[in-house]
């Protein structure tokens, strides 16, 4: 790690250096020599970064911080099944309004919950549970009083 971090230090020390030249003596008659001795020490800065560098612990690191990447990976299978549980539901709260039903589907425990306003649409209410629910576990709540 030691050696990526000389790596950009270097780097932002040519960086650095180069612009405060330039910013400092923008236009002048020794803007060749400025531009030649600028070269000059980028690229002996540049080497001396590069035979200072130890070659083996740097690809060693990179290696390292890339196998530790692929080994973190989290598990979202709750919060997936969690998600597609939760659009089931809003699903069949969308059928149940489309065939003229008033409902509120609620997810309890992994089961839809379905509290109907008209106990009288019950019997519709579960045809449609049955056929458009699939694996997902319901229960109709008969709710209010209405007729």
């Amino acid at each position: 790690m030691d050696a990526l971090r000389h790596m950009a230090l270097g780097c932002c020390v040519i960086s650095t250096v180069a612009g405060m030249i330039r910013v400092f003596w923008p236009e002048n008659s020794f803007a060749p020599v400025i531009n030649a001795v600028l070269a000059l020490y980028i690229i002996t800065a540049g080497l001396q970064m590069i035979r200072g560098t130890n070659w083996q612990d740097l690809a060693t690191e990179v290696y390292r911080l890339s196998s530790a990447a692929g080994q973190t990976t989290e598990d979202f299978s709750d919060y997936s099944r969690e998600l597609g549980l939760s659009a089931s539901a809003e699903a069949i709260r969308k059928v149940l309004q489309q065939a003229g039903i008033q409902a509120v589907v609620q997810l309890q425990n992994e089961t839809c919950q379905v509290t109907l306003l008209h106990a009288s649409d019950r019997s519709q209410a579960q045809t449609i549970l049955k056929t458009s629910c699939g694996t997902l576990p319901y229960e109709i709540i008969a709710g209010g009083e209405n007729p």
